[in-house]
This record gives structure tokens, C-alpha cells and sequence, in this order.
């Protein structure tokens, strides 16, 4: 009883078994990715080639990954909360690219890529997801492009929460979440999506009084979910994923 008090405590684990029903021992091998752990200060800059051959679970808080343009520009590539594994699309890279920056009070577990040999060779199952999940990292970046290169200002930032709600809503012990937590600043959020910060705020305006949410004091609520999403054709990548296919054993 002690054990899975223990192992209910990883965010990790919590992440994975939203997809698949998890074993035992699949829940030891992701845990003990988490046996070091960082505590970092908002705002603290952290470079991927300080640790090239690292990966890290984001225990608690947020952070994003970013790459600077040049001197004035940059691009956000991913948000990150608790339950991802940071680096994991970089990891048959010999280094990776990019910065990452924590936006709260934030705590990753680092661990070296060769600890994803456990996994590998007792688990097909949880190899199996880590590659799934890696896809859908992959596919959410390019709905983000697509939806850059057409939509207007408004609905790109409409997307962008939908895309933080969905993404959210898989720690929700209900599944079903209309409010969530907004620490990312207006620049930030522009950076993700190819807006100035002055667009962003004209954006979140515009959708508020239309009725589709309403933010203050560091929360957005949504409102009109369903027909937000077919306005602008958002589709929910996180909800679920093809498990049809992964190895029983």
C-alpha cells in the first residue's frame, strides 16, 4: 500500500497511465526518472548544452523551450507542465537545440538518456507510448504552424488556450476543465504564436467581449467551449491517442 501511495505521487506516472493501463513495473521504471530533483526560480535560464546528453521530468511547475532568432527575437517552440518529459523529441539528437526558461517555482528530475535503456528493454509497452507521445509533440507543433500561416490574430490566440486547456484538462480529476491557471505573459505567448505582445492583449480582448473567456488575476475561464473550437477547427490532440497497436506484454 505504501509503494503505490509512493508511486501516486509521480507526475510522471500520472501522464502516462491517462493513455494505457500501467503495470507495476512500469510504474518503478518511469519513478525512477524521477529520483533527482532541481528546484529552480522563476524566470531562471537553463541552456540544453550545459547537459546535452540529459533529459528532464518537469516535476512541478512551468517552463517553456524557446530559440533565439537574434538579439531582439525569439521563437517559443513548446509549454511545458508537470508530467512532460523535457527533451524527449531531442533525443536522438547528439545535442540539442534551444533554450528553456521557467516561467514559476519549478522542479525538474534530471536523468541521462541511457536510463531510457530500462525502459526500452523491459517495456514495450511504455516504449511504445514515449514514442506516441513523441509524434504527438510533433503534430501539435505543426497544427500551431498551420494555424500561424492563416488565421487571424484573435483566433490564433484563441488556439493557443484551447491548446493549454487541452493539454491541462488530462490532470483534471474530472477530465473536464473551464479554468485554468494563466502565468505566461502577453510577449511569451506572442513569441509562441508569431504576435507582439500588443496584439496578443487586443486578441484576448476581443474574445472576451464576444463572450469566450474571460481573463484575470492570472486565470483564464472559458466560456462557449465547443463552439469556440469549430470556429476555429481546433482539434484535440491530447485527448487521446491510438493505443490499438502497443504489445500487450
Amino acid at each position: 500500500m505504501e509503494q503505490d501511495v509512493e508511486l501516486s505521487r509521480s507526475c510522471l506516472v500520472e501522464r502516462m497511465r491517462y493513455y494505457t493501463p500501467l503495470s507495476d513495473k512500469d510504474k518503478c521504471l518511469l519513478k525512477s526518472l524521477e529520483n533527482e530533483e532541481i528546484s529552480y526560480r522563476p524566470r531562471t535560464r537553463l541552456s540544453f548544452s550545459e547537459n546535452p546528453s540529459y533529459l528532464f521530468v518537469l516535476k512541478s511547475g512551468w517552463l517553456y523551450r524557446y530559440d533565439e532568432i537574434d538579439e531582439k527575437r525569439r521563437q517559443v517552440l513548446r509549454i511545458h507542465y508537470p508530467g512532460d518529459i523535457v527533451g524527449l523529441t531531442d533525443v536522438a539528437m547528439q545535442s540539442a537545440y534551444g533554450e528553456m526558461m521557467t516561467v514559476t517555482e519549478t522542479v525538474l528530475c534530471p536523468f541521462h538518456k541511457s536510463r531510457l535503456d530500462d525502459i526500452f528493454i523491459h517495456s514495450p509497452r511504455l516504449t511504445a507510448l514515449l514514442f506516441s507521445l513523441g509524434v504527438l509533440n510533433q503534430i501539435v507543433l505543426q497544427d500551431r504552424l498551420k494555424i500561424m500561416g492563416r488565421a487571424s490574430a484573435t483566433h490564433r490566440v484563441a488556439y493557443f488556450l484551447l491548446e493549454m486547456h487541452a493539454r491541462l484538462r488530462i490532470h483534471s480529476p474530472t477530465k473536464s476543465l473551464d479554468r485554468f491557471e494563466m502565468p505566461l505573459t502577453q510577449d511569451v505567448i506572442g513569441d509562441a504564436i508569431g504576435l507582439t505582445n500588443v496584439s496578443v492583449s487586443n486578441a484576448l480582448a476581443q474574445l472576451a467581449c464576444e463572450g469566450y473567456c474571460t481573463c484575470q488575476h492570472r486565470e483564464v475561464i472559458l466560456h462557449k467551449l465547443d463552439k469556440l473550437k469549430e470556429m476555429i477547427g481546433f482539434q484535440d490532440r491530447y485527448f487521446e491517442i491510438d493505443t490499438s497497436w502497443f504489445p500487450n506484454v
